[in-house]
């Protein structure tokens, strides 16, 4: 089975930097013009953005994007009618915008500026792209895997493999028939084999430290390669699987992590939301409209350090003053904030710290204004969090508690018939997410079992969002890969969340 690297030629990479980025062979972006008159880069209207990356197509409302890989552009095709394209008539379509049976396109389509030497290129990376099912794929079985650090506890390890290999039985077991049927076609000749699947779902499980994942994985996958990565779950930065999915193009869908830290430019991995990163949004958008001079962050561990540095460079950049303190976990009851922090009656205190580990503090917190960590709190809000005074917050990117949540009431009852315990209810619940956009969007690739065609689908996919429980407003949309993009912060009364009037923060 072909990899990307496959195709690797002079000609196809200079192509795939056309297709993907909008870069012609010489360095210099493409340039085109749209609906007519208006003149854009192709930096900021590559082949990609309308045809995604696999070359499938796409749809944009009542607009079909065409399929443009290798196996449907140069091949005839019926509907509408026109023969095999060919280097010339392809030049002649993003030139001029006349197609190879002499139909004009919309003016949706660009019309570029390009030479002979960026036609050949484009022409190669196209005759190659999504032609081959993409590692991890045979006639029979669809291989995924979820990855699991084993700084996750048994508990919930064990509570989310039930839901995976739960949603992986069914799967299997309601379609075991498909394996003996054969595809539609008007002749016997025409005829293909089905396009089933059976699903085979591996557990990966990293040891040690982060800085040795890499390895882990790279040698996993040279074992017997995945299709995709499905969910998983770190209490650590995500950041070593994300890269190893980017560095081999695979999906990774849906990670059960708070600490997604992905690079700029990252296309493959689907997040739930930013977890810690994004709650430090929410204070910082907060505090911006407080009388507060003075911002001091306390956490305890390892795990924190990109929240705690997004909310230092988000308040320092509206001139606050910011200073961070690690404490140590073992000791939090005598630690005196007061000589720690340094903090006054102008300053706000942010406490990135875990339920548990805020036992014994309230009267030190006492008179001050502070902020909380709802994911840190487990995100439930139901116990009570502190005997604090009326000037303590909590960010919140989850449903407020007295919120209806249809999607959860709908996973609940497929674990209960199932006999499955739900000791990690969100966790539990988003692992079945992942597992029910995967089996969409594989329902629909067909016969054609293409990793990038499961991101490009993905892009499109927004009703899905519909299943997704926990999150208020959750959204998909082309390029976008954190389905929560905002959150609550909620001041604290008796202890408990107040949750009239709470405004939505998009940060």
């Amino acid at each position: 089975m072909a990899r990307i690297a496959d195709f690797d030629t002079p000609d196809t990479e200079a192509g795939r930097r056309m297709y993907r980025d909008g870069i012609l062979p010489s360095g210099e972006p493409l340039t085109a013009i749209v609906a007519g008159d208006v003149p854009v880069l192709g930096t900021q209207f590559s082949c990609q953005s309308c045809h995604g990356r696999s070359g499938m197509g796409a749809s944009e409302g009542a607009y079909i994007v065409p399929p443009i890989a290798g196996q449907f552009l140069f091949a005839p095709s019926p509907q509408p009618a026109r023969p095999a394209y060919t280097e010339a008539s392809l030049a002649h379509l993003l030139r001029e915008g006349v197609t190879a049976g002499g139909r004009d396109l919309s003016e949706l389509m660009p019309l570029y500026d390009i030479g002979d030497e960026g036609v050949a290129s484009i022409t190669a990376y196209l005759a190659g792209l999504s032609s081959k099912s993409s590692p991890g794929v045979d006639d029979k079985v669809i291989r995924f895997a979820t990855v699991i650090t084993d700084d996750v506890t048994a508990q919930t390890r064990d509570a989310v493999l039930a839901v995976l290999d739960a949603f992986v039985r069914d799967k299997n077991k309601n379609t075991r028939l498909e394996s003996e049927r054969w595809d539609r076609g008007s002749t016997p000749s025409s005829r293909l084999h089905t396009v089933h699947r059976a699903w085979d779902l591996e557990v990966w499980e990293l040891t040690g430290p982060s800085g040795t994942w890499a390895g882990q994985l790279e040698q996993r996958y040279a074992s017997e390669p995945v299709f995709a990565l499905l969910s998983g779950l770190s209490n650590q930065s995500w950041a070593p699987v994300s890269e190893f999915c980017e560095r081999n193009e695979i999906p990774c869908l849906f990670p059960g992590t708070d600490f997604a830290e992905p690079d700029d430019g990252d296309f493959y991995t689907f997040y739930y939301s930013e977890g810690l990163v994004l709650e430090a949004g929410l204070i910082a958008e907060h505090l911006s409209n407080q009388p507060v001079e003075k911002v001091v962050q306390v956490y305890c561990g390892p795990g924190l350090p990109a929240a705690v540095a997004e909310l230092r460079v988000l308040m320092e950049s509206n001139g606050f003053s910011v200073d961070d303190y690690m404490l140590d976990c073992n000791d939090l009851p005598s630690m005196r904030f007061e000589e720690e922090t340094g903090t006054t009656d102008r300053s706000a205190l942010v406490v990135w710290l875990e339920q548990e580990e805020l036992l014994g503090l309230s009267e030190q917190l006492s008179g001050r204004r502070v902020y909380f960590s709802s994911t840190l709190l487990t995100g439930e809000l139901e116990a009570p969090i502190l005997s604090v005074p009326d000037q303590a917050f909590v960010a919140h990117p989850f449903r407020l508690p007295d919120q209806i949540d249809p999607a959860f009431a709908r996973f609940n009852v497929w674990a209960r018939t199932r006999g499955i315990k739900l000791t990690a209810p969100r966790l539990q619940s988003e692992a079945f997410f992942a597992c029910l956009a995967l089996k969409d969007v594989v329902a629909h690739m067909g016969r054609f079992f293409i990793r990038d065609y499961v991101i490009d689908m993905l892009d499109h996919k927004q009703s899905l969002v519909a299943y997704l429980p926990y999150y208020p407003r959750p959204t998909l949309g082309p390029g976008q890969r954190f389905v929560n993009k905002g959150g609550y912060v909620l001041p604290i009364l008796n202890g408990h969340p107040n949750t009239s009037g709470a405004g939505w923060i998009v940060p």
